[in-house]
């Protein structure tokens, strides 16, 4: 995920091309639903039985996407105070242009970004991070070992 967000900043899509970066930042998600596929499969095949509990996939989904969503948010912290600190202040410059070239109203822009600085902030950051990844960790993981279930029973041995 931290690769992925370089490379969008080395492509200019964090400082020029905003149009094309709101598209591009799915890709944190996409690699987090890749990395909790492949966890849940480890943990599936490592059991060495037929079943797992949903439940026991949820814990290990929200575990990994908490860790990955605490490592995720200490690299966001450096990146927007070191490596590209301009960039909340530019894409929300973007977007109240995009919301005012719409006919929005001032009250709604002014609400936007008084939400967008909260979310840039430290405590706003961590919670969407962290806890957002933690609960599409649960969620992903529960749903993914309920399939890997159905998919891999097998008729019960004949006598």
């Amino acid at each position: 995920m931290i690769a992925w967000t370089l490379a969008e900043y080395a492509l200019g899509l964090h400082n020029a091309h905003f149009a094309l970066g709101r598209y591009t930042g799915w890709g944190t998600e996409a690699i987090l639903l890749l990395m909790l596929w492949r966890v849940t499969q480890a943990r599936f095949a490592a059991l060495d039985r037929y079943w797992m509990p949903a439940w026991d996939g949820m814990l290990h989904g929200l575990l990994a996407g908490l860790t990955a969503g605490l490592v995720y948010y200490m690299f966001l912290s450096v990146y927007t105070t070191v490596i590209n600190p301009e960039w909340i202040d530019l894409s929300l410059e973007w977007q109240v242009a995009r919301m005012r070239a719409a006919g929005e109203s001032e009250i709604a822009v002014r609400d936007f970004v008084r939400s967008f600085r909260w979310m840039s902030g430290p405590v706003g950051l961590a919670v969407l991070t962290a806890g957002l990844y933690a609960a599409i960790g649960a969620v992903f993981s529960g749903l993914l070992t309920i399939w890997l279930n159905l998919r891999r029973k097998e008729p019960p041995p004949v006598d």
